[in-house]
């Protein structure tokens, strides 16, 4: 059947359309995201779509209505083509979803999603789609409490890959380069062959692997370009890729509590000569510049992993003075514990996880193959 005519079933639920764009954007605002030290607000204006639009070239917005129109409840899924143990697949992000302080409702929504995915089969707009993921903030106990502990006939959201957001913020002075023979670049148009074929090979053996990404995103993400992209080579070819960029066109972070200790060493770095320190005031939205597409060569160890992603993550840094950015975050797995190669560099850190969703009805122990896989492909930026 089509994803119309099974929603149809339904009468308080239907698919978004732009001319919704305005009522969501209310609701999805109403209430921050609390963590047990900031209060955070993701804002998606002016358009709600557009974050999507960077997810993948298909994307569903499904909406919960009362009788008078007001939105109670908000979901989406966006599918995208992927790899699974080499194998080409569709892989379904479920993301933006947000209901209102109604237990009950938020109780019957959750059902639904639920219902969704288990006849997802039988719906010719998501048939394909064999995988389903999400990622949850750890400090965020509401969203874990609801997800985790799902209601009856909804989804089991078991976890996958859990990691550390890294917010880097400044990077002490006196550092010592640690390039190690390492030819480290950035790109030109002459390398996007090379570069897509890394990408690609790379994505190939990684879960949820991205496939056809990166000519896609160049199109399609504002503002990313070839240029944006950090190379590390050896002999062998390249080791690893990293692009700094900026969703803000899409979506805005506001920060609405900052702990006292950083707005105190906020505003004595700003005194300093080219603020090797910028920490933003509360309800300034912030500023970061996400290391996307993050990607190491398999033949690669855990320690020389991370000793290349300092030399990247330096030469990100070089341009610092020039930036106006708050932090780089990157997404660093507990497998990969990039971490152990930052000394010199100042953080944050908020823990994340991603959870594999399985359908109402579907046997979970095909997450721990999927586990044991290692880290999967995964972009903070868009979500």
């Amino acid at each position: 059947m089509r994803l119309a005519e099974y929603i149809g079933r339904y009468p308080s639920i239907r698919v978004a359309e732009p001319a919704d764009n305005e009522i969501i954007l209310a609701f999805y605002d109403q209430a921050p995201m609390q963590t047990s030290a900031f209060a955070l607000q993701y804002q998606r204006a002016p358009d709600f779509f557009r974050l999507l639009r960077y997810q993948a070239d298909r994307a569903y917005v499904f909406i919960n209505v009362d009788d008078a129109g007001a939105v109670r409840g908000v979901a989406a899924l966006s599918l995208r083509p992927g790899w699974m143990d080499g194998k080409p697949v569709t892989i379904g992000y479920l993301g933006d979803l947000r209901v209102g302080l109604d237990r009950r409702i938020a109780a019957r929504w959750l059902r639904w999603y639920g219902e969704v995915l288990a006849n997802a089969h039988e719906i010719e707009e998501l048939s394909d789609c064999s995988v389903w993921f999400t990622a949850v903030l750890d400090d965020n106990a509401a969203a874990r409490r609801a997800l985790t502990r799902s209601a009856r006939g909804g989804p089991t959201y078991v976890p996958l890959a859990p990691f550390t957001m890294r917010n880097v913020v400044a990077r002490l002075p006196f550092q010592r380069r640690r390039d190690r023979g390492w030819h480290v670049s950035v790109a030109c148009t002459n390398d996007v062959g090379a570069l897509t074929e890394f990408f690609e090979a790379e994505n190939r053996q990684l879960p949820l692997g991205f496939r056809g990404e990166l000519s896609r995103r160049l199109q399609h993400w504002d503002g990313l370009r070839v240029t944006d992209f950090v190379l590390a080579s050896d002999a062998g070819g390249i080791v690893a890729c990293v692009a700094p960029w900026s969703p803000s066109l899409a979506k805005q972070t506001i920060v609405s509590r900052v702990p006292p200790v950083l707005r105190a060493i906020g505003r004595a770095a700003s005194a300093l000569p080219g603020r090797p320190l910028r920490v933003p005031m509360a309800n300034e939205a912030l500023r970061a510049a996400y290391l996307t597409h993050l990607t190491f060569a398999s033949r690669l160890g855990p320690d020389v992993r991370a000793a290349v992603f300092r030399v990247l993550l330096d030469h990100v840094f070089d341009r610092w003075p020039e930036t106006n950015w708050h932090c780089a975050a990157v997404a660093d797995f507990r497998d990969w514990d990039l971490g152990r190669a930052l000394g010199g560099y100042v953080q944050q850190r908020v823990p994340i996880t991603v959870y594999s969703v399985v359908p109402p009805g579907r046997p979970v122990g095909d997450v721990d193959a999927l586990r044991r896989a290692g880290p999967p492909a995964f972009e903070m930026a868009i979500v």
